[in-house]
Order: structure tokens, then C-alpha cells, then sequence
């Protein structure tokens, strides 16, 4: 058979390798082909497993669900925590300082009686301690208080339900009222905040209390009938009685002549209603109890001024109750940082009844119900006020006043079940 080159297809001689017309190779060439070894096409398809793993894994990270996290404060009664790229502090603090946290209260009580403190939860910026309670609760979803008891307590503290007080403390985010006796132990006070995201925040906060003794000092057992008997008896529980212990005095049907300065330790004084007379002062009482634990209390007392000074005149915290007011220049007085109240008291006949002048940062007692404040030139003047917190007049009668209430500081006043006439 003849021959043809396989690239110009001329006749080609026998046993030709050239081409004579195309000068080609007569010959095919195969095409060689090498052989990958084994290890290598493992160490490629390994290769391209662990590419597509991690591209797998990062598509998983990116679209993962979100696993909430628990946040315990111990007992530092602290908790940082970071969401959205803030940083935030919550704390049980103080007023004083709300970047400082109080995880422990030491608290006084008597056995039967209700003490009530507000535990106040603060919620700052990490980087300034600034308030961040308006950027942060958006993202809360509840807030609640609960105790654990003392198992060696002998009663039970409550916590009140949280909440936002613009009128007593408006620098805490939230606040819980606890109402405890003496015999309470050391019960815990645990705030829980769960956040949108599922997060949940617990802050500690243990209030201890110490068990208060009361001390009663009656007029048939100590000499008490004169003003200077009664302040050297005033003087020597100054000086001998812890400042925590609750004082009570039943003071004599006598008429006291002359100043009681009450300048250390806080009292509560009962006038006599035995029916053989009443008590009476006809000079200032002026209270400036700078280490008292306990408000100043007075009960079934009268006070009868000449139509100058002041009757009853607090630099401290306290409360008169039932008592009468008559010829004064101001009959009750609350000056520095005293919170005082007047409740169920008989007012009449003086320039002014009752006057607010204080700067305190707290409030105990919104109440003013139930008085009657008649013919004075001003019943209520309210210069300057402690807080927001709203006074309550619900109940109370002015009656021939010039002037009922005098609200030079705008301060909120409820007087819609007060009586005029």
C-alpha cells in the first residue's frame, strides 16, 4: 500500500522518514502523559476540604445565634458589661457617689418596728461615670428584686417593686424599698436585669442589721420638771447612750420655760395625756441632732409662744404629730438639710405656720394630712424643699389665713383633698 505524508499527503517512498515535499516528520508523535503521584492528589483534595471548611465555618460565625451570657457581680456589687460597643458600669451605690459600689449596708432596726431604705441600682458610662441609664434601658427587657433570707434571722426583709423615682432620687436608675425589723439578720438583696438579648445581670447587695435596743426614760422615774432638769437629762443620754439606740421620753404635765437644745443624739419625746395636764414648751425647741440615727419625733405637745421666735425648729430630720402650735412668729421650721412633716396639729394664730428652708437630698414622709391651720398670716410657706416628692395635704383645713400656701419654689404640692374656708 502506498505511503502518503501525513501532512501534505504527497506519495511517499518506501521507508521515507522526511517528507520530500513537505520536509515533515513522516512519523506520529504520542503524546506522553505523566502520572500524579498518589500523596500529592491526597494533600490537594485535603487542601481543598480544609478551604471549603474554614469557608464553612466562617459563614457559621457570621450567621451564628446569639448565646446569651449570665453576669454576676459576687460581692463586689458590680458588673461591666459591653453591648454594642458601650461600655457600661451597674452598681448598687449611694447618692453620694453613684461610680462607688455598696455591696454591703450595715443597718439598724428595732424588733417591732418597720425600718424602710431604698436600695437605688445606677447604671454609668464605664469611660466617665456619667448617668447611662436613658442609652442602656432600651435594651432591658425586665428588671426584678428579690432576697435571700437570713436563715438566722427571725424575720423576713421585703423588697418593693422597682422603679424609676424622678421625685426622690433622680440620679438612680431604679429603686427598690426595703422594709426590714432588727431581728432580719443579713439577708442579700438581689437585683436580676434581663437584657433583649437573653443576657441576665445579677447585682449582690447584703443589708446587714443590727438589732436596736430601746431606752425609755418616763417622768415618774427621772427628774424632768423644769427645762434645766429635762436638758441635763437630754445632755447625760448624749453622753452615755449608744447614738443608734431609740430614746423615748414621757415628759411631765408641766409648762417648760426657756431654750431645749437637742444637739447629738435623736429623741422622741410624748407629751403627758394622762389627763392631769399637758405639756407644755413656751420657748424654741431646736433640734440639731448631728448624730442621731433616728428621726425627731414629737407627739401630744403644745407649744405657746409671745408672737416672736420659732417653736419648733428642725437643723434634723423629724416630725411633729398632734401637737398645737399658738403665737409664734413661725411655729415649725425646717432649716439645713432637715426633712420635717406635721401631721394631725392644730396651727393658729402666728405669722407663719409651718416653713420650708432646707436643702436635704432625701424625703421621708410625703404626708401633711390632717392639720388645721387657722388664722395665721401665712399657713404654709415653702421656700426651699428637699427632692421632688410631692406634699400631700390631704385632709388639712386653712381656715382664715392670709395667706394659705406661699409656694415660692414652684414645689409640687397636692391639695386636692385639702378643705378651705
Amino acid at each position: 500500500m502506498e505511503q502518503c505524508c501525513p501532512h501534505c499527503d504527497t506519495p511517499l517512498p518506501e521507508d521515507a522518514t522526511f517528507c520530500p515535499h513537505c520536509a515533515q516528520n513522516t512519523h506520529k508523535r504520542k503524546r506522553v502523559f505523566r502520572r500524579i503521584p498518589l500523596r500529592r492528589k491526597l494533600t490537594l483534595g485535603l487542601l481543598v476540604l480544609v478551604l471549603l471548611a474554614a469557608a464553612g465555618v466562617g459563614i457559621w460565625w457570621l450567621n451564628r445565634p446569639y448565646v446569651p451570657q449570665t453576669y454576676d457581680s459576687g460581692d463586689t456589687g458590680e458588673v461591666l458589661y459591653t453591648i454594642d460597643g458601650v461600655d457600661y458600669q451597674l452598681l448598687v451605690a449611694w447618692p453620694d457617689d453613684r461610680t462607688l459600689p455598696a455591696p454591703y449596708i450595715m443597718q439598724s432596726g428595732l424588733a417591732d418596728d418597720v425600718t424602710r431604705w431604698p436600695s437605688r441600682l445606677y447604671v454609668n458610662y464605664q469611660k466617665d461615670g456619667s448617668n447611662g441609664w436613658t442609652a442602656f434601658e432600651p435594651y432591658v427587657d425586665t428588671v426584678t428584686v428579690e432576697v435571700e433570707q437570713d436563715p438566722a434571722g427571725k424575720s423576713e426583709l421585703t423588697a418593693g417593686e422597682p422603679a424609676h423615682r424622678a421625685d426622690y432620687s433622680p440620679d438612680a436608675a431604679l429603686l427598690s424599698s426595703l422594709d426590714f425589723t432588727g431581728d432580719c439578720g443579713s439577708p442579700q438583696v438581689v437585683w436580676t436585669i434581663t437584657m433583649r438579648n437573653g443576657d441576665v445581670i445579677r447585682i449582690h447587695q447584703t443589708i446587714a442589721v443590727t438589732l436596736i435596743p430601746t431606752r425609755v426614760y418616763h417622768w415618774r422615774d427621772y427628774p424632768m420638771d423644769t427645762i434645766a432638769q429635762l436638758q441635763a437629762l437630754v445632755d447625760e443620754i448624749d453622753q452615755t447612750v449608744d447614738w443608734r439606740d431609740e430614746v423615748i421620753l414621757y415628759l411631765p404635765p408641766v409648762t417648760y420655760e426657756g431654750k431645749l437644745f437637742l444637739n447629738s443624739h435623736s429623741f422622741t419625746f410624748y407629751g403627758c395625756t394622762d389627763g392631769t395636764g399637758r405639756t407644755v414648751f413656751t420657748d424654741t425647741v431646736s433640734v440639731n441632732t448631728l448624730n442621731g440615727y433616728w428621726l425627731n419625733f414629737f407627739y401630744d405637745i403644745d407649744f405657746v409662744g409671745d408672737g416672736t421666735g420659732v417653736g419648733l425648729s428642725f437643723e434634723q430630720n423629724g416630725r411633729a404629730t398632734n401637737c398645737t402650735f399658738t403665737g409664734w412668729d413661725t411655729a415649725v421650721k425646717g432649716n439645713g438639710s432637715a426633712w420635717v412633716n406635721v401631721i394631725e396639729c392644730t396651727v393658729t394664730h402666728n405669722k407663719v405656720g409651718f416653713h420650708f428652708n432646707s436643702e436635704g437630698q432625701s424625703a421621708n414622709h410625703s404626708l401633711y394630712n390632717d392639720n388645721l391651720f387657722q388664722n395665721n398670716g401665712t399657713a404654709v410657706l415653702l421656700e426651699r424643699v428637699p427632692t421632688d416628692i410631692t406634699l400631700n395635704f390631704q385632709g388639712t383645713t386653712f381656715e382664715g389665713n392670709g395667706t394659705d400656701v406661699d409656694n415660692r419654689c414652684n414645689h409640687p404640692v397636692d391639695l386636692a383633698q385639702a378643705v378651705f374656708k
